[in-house]
């Protein structure tokens, strides 16, 4: 490549949204070649920036002795299998063993983090509060649905270039970038504020890129935090449950500690959310709003306020955009629908994403996933992970390579089932390969754990907190 375009190439994979000045229309119209191009060199640069500064990633790359990358396919031997992020003894977390957490996680990313001292920390909630104070990192955790927390080690600095491409979601495709490509908007938060996983860090960025910084713009259920270790908890109790091992499921002395704290919080859940959603169908009518949440939030604010003859509510400029799957709610077929009339947006789009991931993969008219450009797709055989053609319309196991991480190795395998085109045109327009909109896991195909879920609902805590209580009764008698 030319050094023009080299260049170009660091600026795409370092700051795709200042890359394509702000333009909607511009990211999702990269023509095929560019794109292909940026991807590959792109690929190149991370290799040999990160090959030799990621310990877990030098030793899987010495052992299938990769030098080099030549091909997209040639960085498939060391995209991650999934379970990597929760490689770590289980014993670490129960026992508190934080000192050893930080050993593990800095196998995984090019900072070092082992001189933070995290020898007082008796929680997982308190580790993460030190390391977000004293690391370059905001670690984020999964909702540990199948009984491990998966930890992810994303840095600060590519967590807010991460941020800049929400406000591209008020731009029309196909359409010019308006004047205000940035515009300010409340944000509604039908759950949590705080917490570690991706789920509710994102929040800050919706703070900071969304509403500008303005915390009146801020419109949350819960202003505390969601705890990693009720979460942790949750998922505990229900491997344990399924293993028929519940009587031998053990709560460190900690959490129990704070027993008292979250059932004060659970008397007051079901109030605050009746208030929070009577509150924003009056208090933001007429107003730009951004709500992006699971159809477990969604469909039940949107179904109360058209009960209550409410619809239409929000500017028609707003966004409200939905994705991480129902959660055992049944949901009706026209459920976008009206959950479009309730806030009088036009169409409500799904997104495909992960916790992994720094792209938003948003579906389109015809009810395909376009994929983020800086993102690149891999399909493979869901036995094998070799790699299957590029071309024509493929079914297998999803991977990815994220490009814009400069810290840690942006590629993984997902535990999801999916169907790409790789080069038959959308008809709505935008470039780039897609996945049919039917996405399906192989942990349900197979009935095991092949699956990170990155979103929680606030039930995990009821759950929890059912569990703890009847520890505390059960040991007073």
């Amino acid at each position: 490549m030319t050094t023009t375009t080299t260049l170009g190439m660091k600026d795409f994979i370092t700051d795709p949204v200042e890359y394509f000045d702000w333009s909607a229309t511009r990211l999702w119209s990269m023509p095929d070649a560019d794109r292909e191009a940026f991807q590959l060199a792109g690929l190149k640069y991370r290799f040999e920036q990160l090959r030799d500064n990621i310990p877990y990633l030098k030793k899987l790359a010495d052992a299938d002795d990769v030098q080099s990358i030549d091909t997209l396919d040639d960085a498939v031997p060391l995209l991650f299998e999934h379970t990597v992020y929760k490689s770590y003894p289980s014993s670490l977390l129960t026992d508190s063993k934080f000192g050893m957490i930080n050993s593990w996680l800095g196998k995984l990313t090019t900072h070092d983090i082992k001189h933070i001292d995290v020898s007082h920390c008796d929680s997982i909630d308190s580790w993460i509060d030190v390391m977000d104070e004293e690391s370059p990192l905001i670690v984020h955790h999964s909702s540990g649905t199948t009984g491990t927390v998966s930890l992810f080690p994303k840095a600060k600095d590519e967590f807010e270039r991460f941020g800049k491409q929400y406000a591209l979601r008020f731009q029309r495709f196909g359409e010019p970038r308006p004047n205000d490509a940035s515009p300010q908007a409340h944000v509604i938060v039908p759950s949590y504020r705080y917490g570690g996983s991706g789920h509710f860090r994102i929040n800050d960025v919706y703070e900071k890129h969304v509403a500008k910084g303005d915390p009146d713009f801020m419109h949350i259920a819960f202003p505390g935090k969601m705890s990693a270790d009720i979460l942790y908890l949750a998922g505990r109790i229900r491997a344990a449950k399924a293993k028929g091992q519940l009587d031998r499921l053990e709560v460190p002395e900690s959490l129990l500690s704070r027993l008292d704290q979250f059932e004060a919080n659970a008397g007051e859940r079901g109030r605050q959310m009746q208030e929070f959603l009577d509150g924003i169908t009056t208090k933001l009518a007429g107003e730009r709003v951004w709500m992006a949440v699971a159809p477990t939030y969604l469909w039940p604010l949107a179904e109360k306020a058209l009960a209550q003859g409410k619809s239409n509510l929000f500017a028609p400029d707003s966004v409200i955009s939905t994705g991480g799957g129902a959660k055992g709610m049944v949901l009706p077929d026209n459920w976008r629908t009206e959950v479009s009339r309730f806030g009088g947006t036009g169409r409500i789009p799904m997104n495909y994403s992960m916790t992994e991931l720094t792209g938003s993969n948003l579906d389109c008219e015809k009810g395909h996933y376009h994929i983020a450009p800086w993102l690149i797709p891999f399909v493979l055989d869901p036995d094998t992970s070799k790699p299957l053609p590029r071309t024509g319309r493929v079914t297998g196991r999803m991977a990815f390579y994220d490009l814009l991480p400069d810290t840690h190795w942006g590629g993984f395998i997902s535990g999801d089932e999916v169907t790409i085109t790789w080069d038959k045109p959308c008809g709505c327009g935008r470039t780039g390969p897609y996945l049919d909109g039917k996405i399906g896991r192989y942990s349900e195909q197979r009935g095991g754990d092949d699956k990170i879920s990155c979103a929680a609902s606030y039930d995990a805590h009821e759950e929890a907190m059912d569990f703890l209580t009847g520890i505390q009764m059960s040991g007073a008698q």
